[in-house]
């Protein structure tokens, strides 16, 4: 059977934090049974089936209405153990929260959600994924984005380049810049790139694995510092010099992370094992209980009333 979920996990990877639509930490209800609580709050099966609904409610919904049975909708689900995913988010919200909070991390929600909206979108032949746009809505503690954004680390290197059409201008370029042409003055003269030019050229921090290509990853990371260099890409050849390098560096904002075309094995490299630890720490401590008993696959799936 075709998947319906394979793209949950990238798309909540971006759009974490969604606990409620104030940030704050949901309250159990007194009536329904604790399935996890940390430092003392509860959540409960009824906040757990309040997240279905938000999350999928719509997705099922749309399913519903072009022809797929409820059984066939059940099958999706338990293929892709969305349930389980939803959950473990459900936790992994209020840890990060927690952990923002006491290490005064913050983040700005503009620019957040400007990101959100523009990455990792759901694939067209996916309709049961969390949708970016509702995951927007929903996602209004964004110190825990922030903070996946700052434990994501890989190398970098701080670039400048000037692009031009073709190897004929690039060597008249290096030749400029050897009789003691001032770069920015160049880049911003000269150079195909209006964005980087109007900075001098600047491209700012850029990791491994860059969306320039790989013969220009291959210079950045290995050219002397300093040092114009030559190199051809798919929209003309670069010159480039790089100013300095550092390994294991965090990304600075979730604009510069979105722009990777590295960003999910980035996450997969820095955030996972990150986040397993702080997980496994919060169980030890008993900060954090998780009901043994709740199994997430009891709760029913938000299907549309009469359904």
């Amino acid at each position: 059977m075709k998947r319906f979920f394979p793209l949950l996990i990238v798309v909540l990877f971006f759009t974490a934090c969604a606990s409620t639509e104030n940030g704050q930490a949901l309250l159990g209800a007194p009536d329904s049974p604790v399935i996890f609580s940390l430092d003392g709050e509860r959540v409960t099966a009824a906040d757990f089936a309040t997240r279905l609904e938000r999350d999928i409610g719509a997705n099922i919904a749309n399913l519903i209405a072009q022809g797929s049975s409820p059984a066939e909708i059940e099958q999706m689900a338990a293929q892709d153990n969305i349930r389980g995913q939803i959950f473990d988010q459900m936790i992994q919200d209020a840890l990060l929260t927690r952990y923002a909070r006491q290490h005064g991390i913050g983040a700005d929600p503009t620019a957040v959600d400007s990101a959100i909206l523009t990455t990792m979108a759901p694939a067209q032949d996916s309709p049961f994924v969390i949708t970016a746009a509702n995951r927007v809505r929903a996602a209004r503690s964004q110190q825990a984005i922030e903070v996946i954004v700052r434990t994501i680390r890989t190398n970098m290197a701080h670039v400048r380049h000037i692009l031009v059409a073709d190897e004929a201008t690039a060597t008249q370029v290096l030749a400029e810049l050897s009789a003691g042409g001032d770069f920015a003055t160049l880049a911003r003269t000269r150079s195909l790139d209006p964005i980087a030019a109007a900075k001098g050229g600047d491209l700012g921090w850029l990791p491994q694995g860059s969306a320039f290509g790989p013969e220009f990853d291959k210079v950045v990371f290995e050219a002397p510092l300093n040092t114009p260099t030559q190199v051809s890409g798919a929209n003309g050849v670069h010159v480039v010099v790089v100013l300095e390098r550092q390994d294991d560096r965090a990304f600075e904002n979730i604009e510069q992370l979105r722009n990777s075309p590295n960003a999910q094995q980035f996450y997969q490299q820095s955030f996972v094992p990150w986040y397993a630890k702080l997980r496994a720490q919060a169980e030890q401590s008993r900060e954090l209980q998780v009901a043994p008993n709740f199994d997430p696959n009891t709760v029913p799936l938000p299907f549309p009333p009469g359904t």
